[in-house]
C-alpha cells in the first residue's frame, strides 16, 4: 500500500475517532487506561521542572526572608516611634489638663506659654518663654505651673521673655505656712541643689518638715494662697537666731514646659523682679519705708553700727547678727 493510501487511511480513522468521542462514551474507559498506563511517564518527565522550583526556593526564599525581616524591622521602628509620639502626646495632654484645672485656682486671668530654652549660666537659674511684650509680658510677672509657683519675668523682649526661678539665689518669694499662716521669704539656695532657704525665721517659729508652703500675696507679685514648697530640713543652731531652713519647690522645675503668666489688675503692683545682692544680702531696687520725716545721711552715720540707720527710734536688732535684721527690715519694707 502506498503512502498516500495509508496516510488517508489514518485520517479517516481519526476523523471517525473524533466523531465517536464526542457523540458516544466508548472511548471513556480507553481514555481512563491509557491516562493511568501513562502516569508515570509525565511524572519522570516532570522532575526536571521540579527540582529547579525546589533550587530556587531554597535559595530565592532565604534571600526574600531576610529582605522581609528586614522591612518589618523598620515597620517595627516606625510603629514604635508612633507609639511614642502617641504615648508623648498623651502625657502633654495630661499636663495641659493639669494646667487648665490649676488656672481655675487662680483668680485674675492668665496667659499661657512654653519655655523653650534654659540659660546655660551656672550662676544663675533662668529659663526662655515664647511670650514677649508683643503678647503684653511685662516686667515682675508672676509664672506658674500646674503644681507650683516657678518664679517671675525678669527681662522683657520683644517675641521672648527671660525668667527667673525662684530657686535662683537672687530671688525671693514672700510665703506663709498653710497651717498657721507664718509668714517668712524664701530665697533660693546658694548651693547647687534646686530649693529654698527660709529667711530670719526665729528658732522658736512654728514650723515643721512637711508644712505647706504658699505665696502669702504681700507686695501683690504673685497669686495669693498658690502652693510654692514643702519643707524638707529644720536645723536648729543654739548659737544663731534664726533657724536653717530648708524647703522643695512643688512646681517642676526641670521637666514642666507649659507654664502660666497671671496677668495682673490695674490695681496691682508691677515692676522689676524682687532680686537679692548675692554680697550684702539685701534687696536691691526696693524702697525703704517706715524713715522718720527728720532723718538724714549725716544722722544715720552717726547713730553707733548695732542701731540701723533705718530705725533710728525702734528697738535696735539683735548684736548676734545686725546685717541679718536690717536685711529682714529691708525686705519686709520691699513687699508691702
Amino acid at each position: 500500500m502506498s503512502l498516500e493510501y495509508r496516510l488517508v487511511a489514518f485520517l479517516a480513522l481519526a476523523m471517525s475517532l473524533l466523531y465517536m468521542d464526542s457523540r458516544y462514551d466508548y472511548l471513556d474507559r480507553v481514555r481512563y487506561s491509557v491516562a493511568y498506563l501513562t502516569t508515570p511517564v509525565y511524572w519522570l518527565a516532570d522532575i526536571p521542572t521540579r527540582m529547579s522550583f525546589w533550587i530556587d526556593d531554597v535559595f530565592v526564599s532565604q534571600r526574600d526572608l531576610l529582605e522581609e525581616n528586614t522591612q518589618l524591622r523598620q515597620q517595627l521602628l516606625f510603629a514604635q516611634r508612633e507609639l511614642q509620639l502617641l504615648a508623648g502626646l498623651a502625657s502633654e495632654n495630661s499636663r495641659l489638663r493639669e494646667l487648665q484645672e490649676a488656672s481655675q485656682a487662680v483668680q485674675g486671668r492668665v496667659m499661657t506659654a512654653e519655655i523653650i530654652n534654659v540659660s546655660n549660666d551656672p550662676g544663675s537659674r533662668r529659663v526662655l518663654i515664647n511670650r514677649g511684650a508683643q503678647n503684653g509680658v511685662i516686667e515682675g510677672q508672676a509664672m506658674l505651673d500646674a503644681h507650683g509657683l516657678m518664679g517671675q519675668v525678669e527681662e522683657v523682649l520683644p517675641l521672648t521673655s527671660w525668667v527667673l526661678l525662684i530657686t535662683d539665689s537672687r530671688h525671693g518669694t514672700p510665703v506663709q505656712v498653710n497651717r498657721n499662716g507664718e509668714r517668712t521669704i524664701a530665697r533660693g539656695s546658694r548651693g547647687d541643689a534646686p530649693e529654698l532657704e527660709l529667711e530670719f525665721v526665729p528658732d522658736t517659729a512654728d514650723i515643721s518638715v512637711g508644712d505647706l508652703l504658699v505665696s502669702s500675696g504681700l507686695g501683690q507679685r504673685f497669686p495669693k494662697d498658690y502652693p510654692v514648697a514643702e519643707v524638707t530640713s529644720i536645723i536648729h543652731d543654739p548659737g544663731q537666731p534664726f533657724a536653717q531652713i530648708r524647703a522643695r519647690p512643688l512646681a517642676q522645675m526641670d521637666r514642666t514646659r507649659h507654664v502660666m503668666l497671671v496677668i495682673p489688675d490695674d490695681e496691682a503692683i508691677v515692676g522689676p523682679a524682687m532680686i537679692f545682692d548675692a554680697t550684702t544680702d539685701v534687696v536691691e531696687d526696693v524702697p525703704v519705708t517706715n524713715l522718720p520725716e527728720d532723718f538724714s545721711p549725716a544722722a544715720a552715720e552717726s547713730q553707733p553700727e548695732s542701731q540701723p540707720a533705718s530705725q533710728i527710734d525702734a528697738e535696735p536688732a539683735p548684736a548676734s547678727n545686725p546685717v541679718a535684721g536690717s536685711a529682714a527690715q529691708d525686705t519686709a519694707g520691699g513687699i508691702q
